[in-house]
């Protein structure tokens, strides 16, 4: 095996690199919704809260079955690891999209709805519902404290 700098027919191992992630690149262009996501991920780290993972997406499904992706609404479910639960249905309006989510167990919180762009607060009513209108598609978070002496409860970035 050469040594990193070695020459290969005039081509060093780091040109070589060079040029491979510079076809990567033109072959397989890494999309901007995930770009977005991963620098917007970033900024809003926070070493105490608790992560909600997706657990279920019927994107997915939709793909699967062969239903286009504009018909009907995205279900998305997200569990927290001290049992919160975070339902939300995304519905496409035209060119943005309505959020309409459920914290269970029910309860009224102020939920932080979190973008690459920045972030806005809803409330949830006593049963636990909210709704967030006019949201350009791209990367989201929702972010709630679930319980005033606990972490905070934040979602996985997802694409809308």
């Amino acid at each position: 095996m050469s040594q990193p700098d070695e020459p290969h027919g005039g081509v060093s191992d780091q040109q070589l690199f060079a040029l491979v992630r510079e076809a990567a690149q033109l072959a397989d262009p890494v999309p901007p919704g995930v770009l977005a996501a991963a620098k917007a991920s970033l900024t809003w780290l926070s070493i105490d809260a608790d992560l909600a993972s997706l657990v279920e997406d019927t994107a997915g499904e939709r793909k699967l079955t062969g239903v286009r992706s504009g018909a009907g609404a995205r279900l998305l479910t997200f569990e927290g690891t001290e049992g919160d639960v975070v339902l939300v249905e995304v519905a496409e309006q035209g060119r943005t999209r309505r959020l309409t989510g459920q914290l269970v167990p029910a309860r009224a919180l102020e939920v932080q709805v979190r973008r690459a762009s920045g972030a806005s607060t809803v409330r949830s009513d006593d049963l636990g519902r909210f709704v967030v209108d006019d949201l350009v598609p791209g990367p989201v978070s929702l972010a709630c404290r679930p319980r005033p002496e606990g972490p905070l409860l934040v979602t996985a970035w997802t694409v809308l």
